[in-house]
C-alpha cells in the first residue's frame, strides 16, 4: 500500500509539472498538485501505521516528508508559487519522491525507535529542522534565479531574504532543542558529536549572510548554496560516513 501511494503521488507530481509547462491555463496543473497532495498524505499515514511512529526518523522517511511539506507550502500560498517558480518547486518535490522510490529496500524497512528517540523533544526538534529544510529548498530556487540573471530581480532577492531568515530561525530552533533533548537523553547538552558539530557549522555558515559589509543578492545566493551543501552533508553524509550518537539515523 505504501509503495502504491508513493507511485500515485509521483505520477501526479510529474503530470502537474508537464501540464504547467505545456498548457497556458495552469489550473489543471494546480488540480493535479492537489491530487498529489492527497495521495502523498495517504502515503505518510500508511508509513506511520506500518512503522508505528511519525515518518521522520530515517533517511527514507526524509525523502517522503520533505516533498509533502513543499507541496503543502505551494497549496497554502499559491500566489507565492506562480509561474516558473511553482514549476521548479513541483519538480523538486518530484525529485525527492523519485529518490524515495528507488532507494534500496533495506533502507525502507521500518525499525523500532531507539529509547532515546521516545521523547516529546523528537516532535519539536525534528520538525524544526524539516521546516528549515523546506525553506532552504525554496531559497535555493531563488538563489539560482538570482545567479543566472545578469541583473537580479528585486522580487527574487526579496524572497531569498525572507527564506533565508525563516531557515536560519528554524535551524537555530533545531540546534537549541537538540541540545535540550541531548541533556534529557544523554545527560549533557553538547558532546561534539559529528552531527551536532555539523549542525553548528550549518548555522555558522548561514549566519555569515548577516555579517556581510555589502550584502548583495549574489553574495547571499552563494552563501545559501554553500549552506545547502553543508546541510546535505550533515543529514546524509554524517549519517553514513561519520560514527557518533546519531549514527542510527
Amino acid at each position: 500500500m505504501e509503495t502504491i501511494f508513493l507511485v500515485i503521488a509521483l505520477v501526479f507530481y510529474l503530470t502537474s509539472v508537464i501540464l504547467k509547462l505545456i498548457l497556458p491555463e495552469r489550473r489543471y496543473g494546480a488540480l493535479l498538485l492537489i491530487l498529489a497532495a492527497l495521495a502523498h498524505l495517504g502515503l505518510l499515514i500508511a508509513r506511520s501505521v506500518i512503522a508505528k511512529h511519525p515518518p521522520f526518523t530515517n533517511i527514507y522517511e526524509t525523502f517522503l516528508l520533505l516533498p509533502f511539506l513543499i507541496c503543502l507550502r505551494m497549496l497554502l500560498w499559491p500566489k507565492r508559487h506562480e509561474g516558473n517558480y511553482g514549476i521548479v518547486m513541483t519538480f523538486v518535490a518530484s525529485a525527492f519522491m523519485t529518490v524515495a522510490l528507488i532507494l534500496p529496500q533495506a533502507i525502507k524497512v521500518p525499525k523500532p525507535l531507539m529509547p532515546a528517540l521516545n521523547s516529546i523533544w523528537m516532535y519539536i526538534h525534528v520538525p524544526s529542522y524539516f521546516f528549515a529544510y523546506m525553506a532552504l529548498m525554496a531559497a535555493m530556487v531563488y538563489a539560482v534565479m538570482v545567479l543566472i540573471k545578469k541583473t537580479p530581480d528585486t522580487q527574487d532577492a526579496k524572497r531569498l531574504d525572507e527564506e533565508l531568515k525563516i531557515s536560519f530561525f528554524f535551524l537555530n530552533v533545531g540546534l537549541i532543542t537538540g541540545a535540550v533533548w541531548a541533556y534529557v537523553s544523554w545527560g549533557n547538552y553538547w558532546s561534539w558529536d559529528p552531527k551536532e558539530t555539523w549542525a553548528l557549522i550549518n548555522v555558522l555558515v548561514m549566519s555569515y549572510v548577516f555579517h556581510l559589509k555589502t550584502p548583495t543578492p549574489r553574495k547571499k545566493a552563494w552563501i545559501l548554496i554553500i549552506t545547502v551543501l553543508t546541510v546535505a552533508f550533515t543529514y546524509w553524509g554524517v549519517s553514513y560516513i561519520l560514527s557518533g550518537l546519531h549514527s542510527y539515523t
